[in-house]
């Protein structure tokens, strides 16, 4: 195991960083009380608009939330208290995008207390693993509730995950209880602490935790060790600062340009100072798109790229080097803890993924 977590606590506020040897993965700072992903709201039906076949839910205050219809079992009418979830962020101008399909994630399952299915992770792919892992699945969820297991319960034992699903069922009935109570609208159950999801996301692959103060972390399955700057041990600014930018450099002397847009990321690939030594054209081309791939990424996760990601890798001819590119991205995108689905490349050589809003 050579990760490790680095955590700094200043002023109040707290960042965490994920170190893979000196390769910075994930940066999470407290986000200030803001929407974020996984949150359960009681809201209420502000407006219906027909012809988007949704309707807008107050969160409290002057927050909104998006739901479509077709995230509901049954159509919504203004003025209905409705339990929710946030299932993307607000970004820019546009709502947080809403479900009333809540879940609750764990290390090994996803409880879905409100719809009574049973499923397997798609990345599980060996039939036998499968067929167990449905049937334990359907042995484990709660009375009229659902399970989904997730891609760490391959191989797992069945008593760590019935763990599991108990610590859910749990976090479960504490929304309940607090539903009875609530005024409308409010907040239910805010996210799972930044360092803990960071911790069950890598799946006990972390080696050690250093922080600039130990005793006010929350309880952790690791031992911390104490460390006055760990960022400045790690030089854990200057990465995030060269990650962040629009232009971003490979160690072979390449580079990335990445550009946001509303609709899409674009990340546009380009040979710099790379000359491939006495490599053929074909290869030099093909050795700079594996190294951008594995760096893409990366950066995917640690800028949180969401959306619809377009790709303009160094053109090959190759319909093999082309076929290695995408195994590569694919493989380096398999730590991601958000679901992201390579669609390989269109009829104009574009390399089109997509990642869930995280």
């Amino acid at each position: 195991m050579s990760k490790r977590i680095l955590v700094e606590i200043r002023d109040g506020r707290r960042e965490i960083a994920l170190l893979d040897e000196k390769r910075l993965l994930a940066f999470y700072e407290d986000a200030g009380g803001g929407i974020e992903a996984e949150q359960i709201y009681l809201g209420a039906v502000d407006r219906i608009v027909k012809g988007m076949e949704a309707c807008f839910v107050r969160l409290g205050g002057e927050s909104m939330g998006f739901l479509p219809f077709a995230e509901c079992k049954e159509k919504p009418r203004s003025g209905d208290k409705l339990l929710v979830q946030v299932k993307k962020p607000p970004i820019g101008d546009k709502a947080p995008y809403l479900t009333a399909d809540v879940s609750l994630a764990g290390r090994y399952a996803l409880l879905t207390p409100l719809t009574p299915r049973c499923a397997v992770s798609k990345k599980i792919t060996e039939e036998a693993e499968r067929e167990r892992l449905l049937n334990t699945a359907q042995r484990l969820a709660p009375s009229g509730m659902g399970l989904v297991m997730r891609t760490e319960s391959a191989q797992a034992a069945e008593t760590d995950m019935a763990a599991d699903v108990k610590e859910l069922l749990s976090q479960w009935l504490e929304v309940a209880k607090k539903r009875k109570n609530a005024s409308v609208p409010c907040l239910l159950r805010g996210r799972e602490d930044a360092l803990l999801r960071l911790l069950r996301d890598e799946h006990g692959d972390i080696s050690e935790i250093l922080a600039n103060a130990p005793d006010r972390l929350p309880p952790v399955p690791l031992p911390v060790r104490a460390c006055e700057n760990p960022f400045d041990l790690y030089a854990i600014r200057s990465k995030l600062e060269k990650s962040l930018q629009r232009k971003v450099w490979l160690d072979c002397g390449g580079y990335l340009i990445i550009d946001k847009t509303e609709a899409l990321t674009v990340i546009d690939v380009n040979s710099g100072k790379f000359t491939g030594g006495k490599s053929g054209t074909e290869d030099t081309f093909l050795r700079l798109n594996l190294e951008a791939a594995k760096e893409i990424a990366r950066l995917a996760r640690l800028r949180n790229m969401g959306g619809i990601l377009i790709i303009d890798f160094v053109d090959m001819q190759s319909e093999d080097s082309r076929a290695a590119v995408q195994t590569a991205l694919e493989e380096a995108l398999r730590d991601d803890p958000v679901k992201t689905v390579v669609h390989g490349f269109t009829s104009l050589g574009l390399m089109e993924m997509t990642r869930k809003k995280n």
